[in-house]
């Protein structure tokens, strides 16, 4: 037991005399125990400078980045430069939700347009020669089954082997519009991953109406240009 007018006592004076000493005293967090039917808990922090409630975006250190794609307001561009530099992001961490990042490589700036590229024809060059190599790779993809560069064909080649007639009858099934394509739903996905990227706060501005959105015939590459007859005010 501490003597009356002992250090102790005086340092608890103290305290009790300034809040300001009592709150840096004080523990930082403060938790909240997840039941049940919530099974989340909330953490709240009352250390000078922090802000209170954690997120889970906080506790993943996620970080709002606000890429403006509005070529209104940063020029056709610069607007290009942000869509390239999203999808990236996107396919880093899974943005996409959908059969984008499980074929698709990469986003570049190029030539006035966002360039996807396909996994498949990954390193072939704009050049005369690159354009017949994805010509041969092409076919010899085609070789090996219905649909090759599409998640489902690679899937069902992978369990049911390689089939060079299913393939040859797809390709021209698929060409002549009797059977559905993997790539005329790539413009819808390319929307809808944009669409939660901005919901996410990593892109801000975006607006459908103001992208074309298409695939090659050779490659399967993503194209994203501005909409011809729009304008974006010079």
């Amino acid at each position: 037991m501490s003597k009356p007018g002992s250090s102790q006592d005086s340092q608890r004076t103290d305290q009790a005399a300034d809040p300001s000493a009592q709150a840096s005293a004080t523990p930082v967090v403060v938790a909240g125990r997840a039941t049940r039917d919530a099974p989340i808990g909330v953490a709240v922090s009352t250390s000078p400078g922090q802000s209170g409630v954690v997120t889970a975006r906080k506790a993943g250190e996620l970080r709002d980045m606000g890429l403006q794609v509005d070529p209104r307001k940063v020029g056709v561009q610069g607007a290009l430069q942000h869509l390239a530099k999203a999808v990236n992001i996107a396919f880093q961490t899974d943005y996409g939700e959908n059969y984008l990042e499980s074929v698709y490589q990469a986003a570049v700036f190029k030539r006035g347009e966002v360039q996807i590229i396909h996994r498949e024809y990954f390193g072939f060059g704009d050049t005369w020669f690159g354009q017949f190599g994805r010509l041969i790779r092409s076919m010899e993809l085609t070789l090996e089954g219905p649909d090759p560069v599409s998640p489902e064909g690679r899937e069902r080649i992978i369990e049911k082997g390689p089939s060079s007639i299913r393939g040859i009858f797809n390709l021209l099934g698929r060409k002549l519009d009797l059977v559905t394509e993997y790539e005329d739903r790539v413009p819808a996905y390319v929307e809808q991953m944009f669409d939660r990227l901005e919901a996410s706060g990593i892109i801000v501005g975006w607006n459908r109406d103001d992208w074309d959105v298409w695939t090659t015939q050779i490659g399967l590459d993503i194209r994203i240009a501005p909409k011809e007859g729009v304008d974006f005010g010079g």
